[in-house]
């Protein structure tokens, strides 16, 4: 009997490989027509790509060229860091279409403008994009301002700290916080306060569970629990279906769940509260709604009555679920990292506070201007930053792309290869981000590269190139991708690379909508923390403070370099699940401008 068993597992096995073999040939041959250069790869496809396109982007891009393809039996992938190429990958949307099945991980309260395609997502954009107004970005300016100053106070209160001195031994938990008070208030009309605070500063806008710790109804989590649990344990949706999660015995799942069905109703009920505030009248056009209530508005009307322009209520819920997701995640870890870009090049952070002086002057942060200082700082070290974090760490590190049908050609670099079908397409940020063809570079200060385009740089926004690099760039009408226009974004200002090699929030139609919102948010909270105060990695694993003092500066420049070299290989080592992330902290000091240790080194 077991030798039946055996012989019948024996064929079992060779059947597979049997099956394995001719899809790996089919592939191959698929590959071979298609004119483009190919690796032939055994491993599971999308994990071993996911660690290439980080670590191993500008290699690839080197050996194999800037479109090339990986085979293995199960797909065919490509990678593309060309310009001309990535422009057609985002303007051609029946051609190459976005997978919305690999948006699973996230579509937990059902379709989206981000999970969904075709007719369907044109109804979602109609309503979604137009949120984002410029009415909507006051409101983000002014509630990142008042979060910066609170999240400096609060880290003043930490053990050891005061106003002078704030050693943080990992800004992320802060920028996060921030993020998500930020996206509550803006685009949902909920101010949040930071652990602490008096809940009777809120006056008029206290609402029970969604900004105050008395809680209404069945919920046993406030709003923003039940957001930050999820959105610190959304990994466990993506892997098990919410059924097994439910038999689950850890607490880890139980607390998710729980989050996961609140923040449900909590939406839900935000829902009914802008329906309210609607018939009170209140309204978009008179700049005191939020980025949620034309969402409601949509809700509202029927679909023979609404041009196409309509939302079912669960959508609100859904949309509103991505606008945060999404908005939190991305401005979250702008900030973190070019706090701790700066941190490791004082330098630099001494020409983004000479610009942030000449533009804001002595005035106090609430003095700020939407209409003219936000543009004026986008134009500086301050939008150079944070243009310059973005190029080098996009928060996806690849946009992706799938053709469905028939093979379609594409033209690059006066040559035609014809991508086959079922191909999984990635419009590689990394690789095009980094691409020495299309950007201003110079010897790399920091390894033995020929270019510097894997530092952190952010003058080259600056240079003097910057006309030179907008007549490469393609016309491309902000009204096509249905987004505003603010008066900050213009080509008057920070360099313009070419088409299709920025691409940290997608391009074409189907570029973030929230772009600009993530924008003023960090541009803001830059500029209110580096007005006062000074950004310092911490030594204090090679030298104490006291020991410090006595240091030539010779000495302190030999330390600090220590710290930095520490801070970059953190940065290096980041790992991308849905976002990249930095893995780790590195902790800093915030000190009043004119007490710090180490900046007359560099500066």
């Amino acid at each position: 009997m077991w030798a039946f068993i055996s012989l019948g597992l024996t064929g079992l096995l060779f059947s597979w490989l049997f099956a394995k073999v001719a899809a790996l040939n089919r592939n191959i041959a698929a590959a071979k027509s298609s004119g483009l250069p190919y690796r032939i790869s055994t491993y599971l496809l999308i994990l071993a790509h996911v660690h290439r396109s980080w670590h191993y982007a500008q290699e690839m891009r080197e050996e194999l060229g800037e479109v090339y393809l990986i085979v293995s039996p199960s797909q065919i992938f490509m990678s593309c860091s060309n310009a001309e190429a990535n422009v057609q990958l985002t303007t051609r949307k029946r051609d190459f279409v976005k997978p919305v099945e690999l948006y699973a991980i996230v579509d937990i309260y059902g379709p989206s403008i981000l999970t969904t395609e075709g007719e369907e997502w044109k109804r979602h954009r109609k309503v979604v994009a137009p949120a984002f107004s410029e009415k909507s970005n006051s409101l983000v300016w002014k509630e990142s301002l008042r979060q910066g100053l609170e999240m400096a106070k609060v880290w003043s209160k930490l053990e050891g700290n005061n106003s002078r001195v704030m050693k943080v031994e990992d800004t992320a938990p802060y920028t996060a916080t921030l993020a998500l008070h930020v996206i509550s208030a803006a685009g949902f009309g909920v101010r949040q306060l930071w652990a602490g605070e008096d809940e009777k500063k809120l006056g008029s806008s206290a609402i029970p569970g969604f900004n105050t710790s008395r809680l209404t109804g069945n919920h046993t989590l406030t709003f923003k629990e039940s957001l930050k649990t999820l959105l610190g344990s959304i990994i466990w949706l993506a892997i098990f279906p919410v059924s097994l999660l439910q038999k689950s015995p850890f607490q880890l799942h139980k607390k998710l769940l729980r989050a996961y069905s609140e923040c449900n109703e909590y939406f839900l009920e935000l829902c009914d509260f802008k329906s309210k505030q609607l018939e009170l009248g209140e309204t978009t056009e008179k700049g005191t709604m939020d980025v949620m209530g034309p969402l409601v508005k949509a809700s509202e009307k029927s679909p023979e009555d609404s041009k196409g322009a309509y939302l079912t209520k669960q959508e609100v819920i859904s949309n509103s679920w991505i606008i945060l997701f999404a908005g939190h995640e991305t401005s979250a870890n702008i900030a973190h990292l070019s706090l701790l870009f700066f941190a490791i090049e004082l330098e630099k952070q001494g020409h983004l506070q000479k610009d942030i002086d000449e533009i804001v002057g002595s005035r106090t942060s609430d003095h700020w201007s939407y209409e003219t200082d936000l543009g004026r700082l986008w134009n500086s070290w301050v939008g150079a930053s944070i243009n310059e974090t973005l190029r080098l760490m996009p928060p996806l590190i690849d946009i992706p792309k799938i053709v469905r049908g028939a093979p379609q050609p594409l033209t690059f670099d006066g040559k035609t290869v014809e991508v086959p079908t079922s191909t999984m397409i990635h419009m590689s940020a990394v690789g095009a981000q980094r691409n020495p063809r299309y950007w201003p570079h110079s010897p790399s200060k920091i390894s033995n590269k020929n270019h510097d385009l894997d530092d952190w740089v952010p003058e080259r926004w600056l240079s003097s190139t910057k006309k030179d690099a907008h007549k490469t760039t393609h016309n491309d009408s902000e009204s096509d991708d249905g987004e505003n226009t603010t008066s900050f974004d213009s080509n008057d200002g920070l360099l313009v690379p070419p088409k299709g090699v920025f691409i940290p929030f997608s391009e074409g139609a189907r570029a973030c909508p929230g772009r600009r919102f993530s924008q003023i948010e960090v541009t803001a909270v830059l500029a209110v923390i580096f007005r006062s105060y000074s950004l310092e990695l911490d030594v204090s694993e090679w030298a104490n403070d006291a020991q410090v003092e006595k240091m030539s500066e010779d000495e302190r420049r030999a330390v600090y370099q220590k710290a930095m070299g520490k801070a970059r290989a953190l940065i290096a080592a980041s790992q991308s699940e849905i976002f990249l992330q930095v893995r780790g902290n590195y902790p800093v000091k915030f000190v009043k401008r004119g007490e710090e240790k180490f900046m007359g080194c560099f500066f």
